[in-house]
């Protein structure tokens, strides 16, 4: 299993860097347009807990997509997501949030993955390959969203 971890600081309530990293719309809004094309709810809640959300992704001109389920929500504080259907072994998305008084937030994002042995995405995409795009997704992600909270 890999782990890839972000951590920034964010200029912006607690509530607010919450709300915006807990909405589904906003994962197509953030991520890399060559990793995340689209992204939302397939069920009845957002972003509750047991609620399902589906990411397209594109790699390479190769489409797939994965089910997540929110397994844990803690208003302003945690929130992870598991994945239920899709191309990883596995894949678990846990994002923390830390007031630092009332003008900013720290974010913890960890990711812990497992590629698959056999599939599409095992035949273009090695471990390395794969540590960097994930890598590089979350950095900018994570500063897609602190630029968009800081200026507005």
């Amino acid at each position: 299993m890999t782990t890839i971890k972000n951590e920034l600081e964010i200029n912006a309530t607690v509530d607010r860097v919450f709300e915006y990293y807990t909405n589904p719309d906003n994962i197509k809004e953030s991520w890399p347009r060559d990793v995340v094309k689209e992204s939302e709810i397939v069920s009845s809640q957002k972003s509750e807990e047991g609620s399902e959300m589906k990411v397209t992704r594109e790699y390479m001109g190769k489409r797939d997509e994965m089910i997540l389920e929110v397994v844990e929500k803690e208003q302003n504080s945690r929130l992870v997501t598991r994945k239920t259907e899709g191309p990883f072994q596995k894949w678990e998305s846990t994002q923390e949030f830390q007031s630092n008084g009332d003008t900013s937030t720290r974010v913890s994002h960890t990711i812990d993955y497992e590629l698959p042995t056999t599939g599409k995405i095992a035949n273009f995409l090695s471990g390395s390959q794969a540590e960097d795009k994930i890598r590089q997704g979350i950095q900018q992600a994570a500063q897609t969203v602190k630029q968009k909270l800081e200026s507005s």
